[in-house]
């Protein structure tokens, strides 16, 4: 988890220096593949992924995900071709869609349900540990080495973790989903959120209305309901379809895409505003953005527990209207008075952040069964990074090539845009999240105090 995040906050100091690298060797569109690469593989292979965990095995998934996202990452910081990079880039990629959720599942089947939240609390705490050290780590390699290192360094780091992996993790001796995979869902499911990824990741690029946005929208129009038929119908589904009866599965997937939306468009745009509009370095930017994790990295575990106890719901729709309120607070007021201002706000919003953020996902997970348990947290998945990347692609059609002060005018429909989701997000849990859950341990978790 700690790595995966380190990745993404290190890549987002080192790209300019990668741009700069290459710029003679490909235009900037070109060199946007080494991330889109990379996140298209990952969100389309993720499905695939948590099916043969949990009919493979969680370790053996994940320990191979280990080694190709390190042997990947350190081929790409050594070799100097722009392409190769972009494909080892989409290697890590796969490697990625490995170890989301199985790193995920390992970590909880290791707890009792009634300590699951808990045991994802104190996840989200190394998660947030991650996003507070990432732009710090990414910026001295950069500068103390070169773009490279934060490539050999986390994959080094990868195969490192590897081989503590290989000694420590027991072998797959969990209970499993023994029938086959269907291979042709596999390959359907993986064109049909690819495409649908490429549309959001590359639309704007290419134009909405251009020849490759339409066929990669059409595709996945025509695929999708051919994908859902085929689970629905075949023998050995790719996706239970036991997961889609769970009322609690399905309205904690809604409450993560709308988190998400609101999460990711306000992260993406907020360091576009501080180059844009107060002319900030990346790394003085990767230093601003700090204040975002250290609240997260206090009440995390905190707020798991209370989680196990009174249920998600709750917990979720104080964040969604905490989040949406601080968007507001910083948005219309704190943004324009200064960043000291803006920290505080900032501060403010990673506790919202933290308890909608953290529970949506535990709350599509419970109810569960361990059988099924990848292979849910991989559905789970693929709604939160399709809903990230919805959420980067609408900020940035807000804010268009605008700069300076039209730039300063137009963010304001970005917090406008984050308040929206998150409020979205606590109504439509509010809403339709169930009131109480029944665990596969056979205990009945409330969602105090809005169980009445």
């Amino acid at each position: 988890m700690f790595l995966l995040l380190l990745d993404s906050g290190a890549m987002f100091v080192a790209f300019p220096f990668i741009e700069d690298r290459f710029s003679d060797q490909a235009s900037r569109t070109t060199l946007s593949w080494i991330v889109s690469a990379f996140f298209i593989v990952m969100v389309s292979a993720l499905l695939v992924a948590g099916r043969a965990a949990d009919r493979f095995g969680r370790r053996k998934v994940f320990l191979s995900g280990l080694m190709i996202y390190g042997i990947a990452a350190i081929l790409g910081g050594l070799l100097s071709n722009v392409w190769a990079l972009i494909l080892f880039r989409a290697l890590q990629g796969m490697g990625v869609a490995m170890l989301s959720p199985t790193a995920l599942a390992i970590c909880l089947v290791e707890f009792p349900h009634s300590r699951r939240a808990y045991a994802f609390g104190v996840w989200g705490t190394i998660g947030a540990g991650a996003g507070l050290c990432a732009s710090p780590i990414g910026a001295g390699l950069v500068e103390i080495f070169n773009w490279r290192a934060v490539f050999i360094f986390t994959g080094i780091a990868a195969l490192v973790t590897l081989g503590a992996g290989w000694s420590v993790l027991g072998k797959d001796e969990e209970e499993r989903d023994s029938t086959p995979i269907d291979i042709f869902a596999a390959l359907l499911a993986t064109m049909t959120v690819a495409s649908f990824t490429l549309v959001l990741v590359q639309g704007q690029d290419w134009g909405w209305s251009a020849t490759p946005t339409l066929v990669c929208l059409t595709f996945f129009i025509l695929s999708a309901p051919v994908l859902v038929y085929r689970n629905s119908s075949h023998p050995y589904p790719l996706l239970n379809p036991k997961i889609f009866t769970s009322r609690s599965f399905n309205i904690g997937c809604l409450g993560s895409v709308f988190c998400q939306i609101g999460f990711f468009s306000i992260y993406f745009g907020l360091p576009l505003y501080m180059k844009e509009v107060w002319d900030w370095t990346p790394l003085r930017i990767g230093f601003a953005l700090i204040p975002l994790n250290i609240i997260p990295i206090l009440t995390s575990a905190i707020a798991g527990k209370i989680v196990d106890k009174r249920g998600p719901r709750s917990m979720i729709v104080f964040g969604g209207l905490w989040s949406g309120g601080a968007c507001v607070l910083m948005g219309f007021w704190l943004i324009d008075i200064g960043y000291t201002y803006l920290a505080i706000g900032l501060l403010a919003y990673g506790l919202g952040a933290m308890a909608i953020g953290n529970t949506t996902t535990i709350a599509t997970l419970m109810g569960i069964d361990d059988t099924m348990l990848a292979s849910a947290t991989s559905g789970s998945y693929t709604g939160r990074r399709l809903g990230s990347a919805l959420g980067a692609v609408l900020a940035a059609a807000i804010v268009g090539n605008r700069i300076g002060e039209d730039f300063a005018d137009a963010y304001l429909w970005v917090w406008v845009l984050g308040t929206a989701a998150y409020f979205l997000g606590a109504i439509v849990t509010f809403l339709f999240y169930p009131k109480q859950i029944n665990n596969p341990d056979g205990q009945t978790i409330g969602s105090f105090p809005f169980a009445d």
